[in-house]
């Protein structure tokens, strides 16, 4: 008898933990119905890197002679021509016999003034003053920088070496100015850095832009997002990534006919983390479907037939 007892105990126990290991213990698996339509619009997949506004062509003015500044006739964020007088300077000579003679009254300092000419500083190039480091009055040396000309802006993006190979001379993007995240402005590559430079252990290449228009508000040093346009087509037939299953280079789509949920092969083509590009065997506002696996939350309160009772609070 008293063997019969153990061996129905011990059933009892294997019925047990099947019944909490496969019924309780488990969520119990369901499916949902969802649906999208196959809707027109862009496609544009990029690769997103960040970097700066540069001059071009970043020119620093130094004195033609030492002596002291006499008068400045640009400032920064002045337009100068070539050939522009941006300032006139006394050589340490004419500052220290204009000084003799200012002491000995107008009229010999003028004298002087018109007998011994001031020295021109002459722009170079055509651009912009981007910074200016006088005044006048100023005593300065040969190897002080009195100006800083650009001729025009540009960007320069870094571009990780895993994304190199997605970058063409001549594509284009469209870049943003972090400061200005609302207006966006085209750019075109026109050169591709061959030396490497590391960031944060990061192995990245400069890539240099020409700015389609450049706006008036955009300041060199400023903080730049560039995307580089890899592909685009514009009003084409998209649908969710997730309603598509990708089969061979076909796509498979779940569509309703007569009331059936039917497995159907469409072609497709690019796609980005969101859309793909339908080329045919769907048409616009056609709605298909995709079955969605739920789990169902275990109650929090349940328990095994063999879980220890809750002590009751102190």
């Amino acid at each position: 008898m008293k063997i019969k007892f153990v061996l129905i105990a011990v059933v009892l126990v294997i019925i047990s933990l099947s019944i909490y290991f496969f019924g309780f213990g488990k969520s119990k698996p369901n499916t949902k119905l969802e649906s999208s339509k196959v809707f027109r619009g862009d496609l544009i997949v990029t690769v997103r890197a960040t970097g700066s506004a540069i001059p071009k062509n970043r020119l620093e003015i130094k004195p033609p002679i030492a002596g002291r500044v006499e008068s400045i006739l640009v400032n920064e964020g002045n337009h100068v021509a070539r050939g522009k007088i941006i300032a006139w300077m006394s050589s340490t000579e004419r500052a220290a016999l204009l000084d003799a003679a200012r002491a000995k009254g107008e009229e010999e300092l003028k004298k002087w003034e018109d007998f011994y000419k001031p020295t021109p500083v002459i722009s170079p190039l055509r651009g912009l003053v981007i910074a200016s480091n006088i005044s006048p009055g100023q005593t300065v040396t040969q190897q002080d920088i009195l100006y800083v000309l650009s001729d025009n802006l540009m960007i320069q993006a870094k571009v990780d070496e895993t994304d190199l190979s997605k970058i063409k001379i001549g594509q284009m993007t469209n870049v943003t100015v972090d400061s200005y995240s609302d207006a966006a402005i085209q750019a075109k590559v026109t050169h591709i850095g061959y030396e490497a430079v590391t960031e944060n252990n990061v192995t990245m290449y400069n890539v240099d832009l020409e700015l389609k228009t450049i706006p008036e508000y955009l300041r060199s040093g400023m903080s730049i997002t560039i995307d580089f346009i890899v592909f685009e087509e514009r009003d084409v037939l998209l649908l969710a990534n997730e309603f598509v299953k990708r089969n061979s280079g076909k796509g498979i789509v779940l569509k309703k006919i007569e009331g059936e949920l039917v497995e159907t092969s469409v072609n497709i083509g690019k796609s980005d983390d969101q859309n793909t590009v339908i080329l045919s065997g769907l048409n616009e506002n056609e709605v298909v479907y995709r079955k969605k696996k739920i789990q169902e939350e275990k109650k929090s309160g349940s328990s095994g037939p063999f879980s220890s009772p809750k002590m009751p609070k102190r």
